[in-house]
């Protein structure tokens, strides 16, 4: 068997499940690895869920089809596939009017009258509101240097994450309840008096919805007014799913779980404190389906990387940074601009020695290669040793701690991205393909199991 079948099917784990996970800082391309792997799953099998279990709306997966493309941000990626099962797990925030704005735009886009796939949404999943984004604002207009601060997407996660640690947050069943309107009523004049602390008020604050449309967060009322449009809408998407998850699980449907952000962007291991608010790695998976799930049971764990460099989009300063001359080409090459909001990505090369310390953190035991296509006429520089104070280190997730790393670098001769396209399987493709990738999957003590090289489902080629 393939590396790519072998994951599948280790040993005491269960079978025809995987995890996609983001392995440096996002924007890999999570979304197009878990659409495939829908449509390879549904060519032997009558069902398939895709689970996502963190995030909401700061996650920006692109997907495409039929020369037609779209960012989803809180949907997750199986949802073109008839079929298929999506499910919101319970460690995402929702905001509920952004998501319906989503489910629209699949529709117009592909010209669905309803979408293909079945999406439920856990009861238990966090309310991600306006009144989370205008807080955000308010903490970004204090004027504050603060990295984590400065660097966020003005979605609200980290309020509505916040939330949880409190101990009051709204679920999704909560604006679904018979006394909604005072739960969410409450929860807007404690965010508006936390704001008037700031010296911001609620109603005269713009933020940010689906597409990055401006919109003012208004009165109380117009606040209630506009969650109570999207209720009646919402109730069928949303279950109580552990019976359902149970079922599933026990049974021989193929799982495949999204997983939102990436590694680098974990709170615990990515550079502090540009790092988002959710649990980005394998254990997160755990807590989301209540145990229901273990992530430990998972068979396959794919660790997704763009080849042969990074971006990152944020405050961060990583120590890998290439050269404008360089950045600005493959920036626009390869379109490297946030799904969500639009920014200009930092282009970066390819760092081994967080590569590594992800995939140990993360759980990631496979490999996939995205974005081989991105290849020029020059050596592909990926770094493989730290030099700190002179003397060689490690990573460490901490900003202050990386401002003074120095990236020592291997060259590796680029390869012909024609010819790669035109391979059939990995036995044909030539030598300095190989050479690249069998170097970074034995220094990560990882698998390769999957390559792409172009923005459509089966530009790929499996391992």
């Amino acid at each position: 068997m393939t590396n790519f079948e072998n994951s599948l099917n280790k040993k005491g784990r269960r079978k025809n499940s995987v995890a996609v996970i983001g392995a440096i800082f996002g924007d890999e391309g999570k979304g197009r690895i878990t659409d495939e792997l829908t449509d390879y799953f549904l060519k032997s099998h009558k069902k398939v869920v895709v689970y996502r279990d963190n995030g909401g709306a700061n996650a920006g997966h692109t997907i495409s089809m039929g020369g037609k493309k779209i960012g989803l941000h809180q949907i997750g990626s199986g949802i073109l596939h008839k079929g298929c099962t999506v499910i919101l797990g319970k460690g995402m925030v929702i905001h509920p009017i952004d998501l319906l704005a989503e489910i629209e735009e699949v529709k117009r886009v592909f010209e669905f009258k309803e979408i293909p796939s079945k999406l439920m949404i856990d009861e238990m999943v966090v309310l991600n509101l306006d009144t989370h984004r205008a807080f955000e604002a308010a903490l970004k207009n204090r004027g504050s240097k603060n990295l984590s601060s400065q660097a966020a997407t003005g979605r609200g996660i980290a309020p509505s994450y916040a939330d949880v640690v409190y101990r009051f947050p709204l679920r999704m069943r909560d604006l679904l309840s018979k006394d909604w309107k005072k739960k969410l009523e409450e929860h807007y004049e404690l965010y508006n008096d936390w704001m008037k602390g700031m010296g911001m008020d609620c109603k005269e604050t713009i933020v940010k919805r689906f597409n990055s449309k401006d919109e003012l967060v208004g009165t109380k009322d117009a606040f209630i007014k506009n969650l109570e449009k999207c209720r009646k809408e919402l109730k069928k998407y949303v279950f109580s799913l552990s019976e359902y998850l149970t079922k599933e699980w026990n049974s021989d449907t193929p799982f495949v779980f999204e997983k939102a952000q990436a590694v680098g962007l974990d709170s615990r291991w990515g550079i502090y404190p540009d790092v988002t608010a959710s649990n980005c790695c394998l254990d997160g998976i755990t807590s989301s389906t209540d145990g229901i799930i273990n992530a430990n049971d998972i068979s396959a764990r794919f660790g997704v990387i763009k080849s042969t460099y990074t971006s990152s989009v944020g405050k961060r300063w990583i120590p890998t940074f290439m050269e404008e001359k360089y950045a600005n080409v493959l920036r626009d090459d390869a379109n490297e601009y946030g799904t969500t909001t639009g920014r200009p990505r930092d282009i970066a090369y390819l760092d081994l020695v967080m590569l590594s310390y992800f995939c140990k953190v993360g759980g990631i035991e496979e490999l996939v290669f995205t974005h081989m296509d991105i290849v020029y006429d020059r050596d592909i520089k990926i770094c493989i040793k730290y030099s700190k104070d002179g003397k060689y280190v490690l990573y460490r997730p901490d900003q202050e701690y990386i401002n003074g790393i120095k990236p020592i670098y291997k060259g590796f001769k680029p390869w012909d991205k024609d010819m790669l396209k035109k391979s059939k399987n990995y036995i044909g493709v030539e030598k300095n393909v190989k050479t690249f990738i069998e170097y970074i999957s034995k220094n990560t003590s990882t698998e390769p199991v999957m390559i792409t090289f172009g923005p459509d489902r089966n530009d790929s080629i499996l391992m």
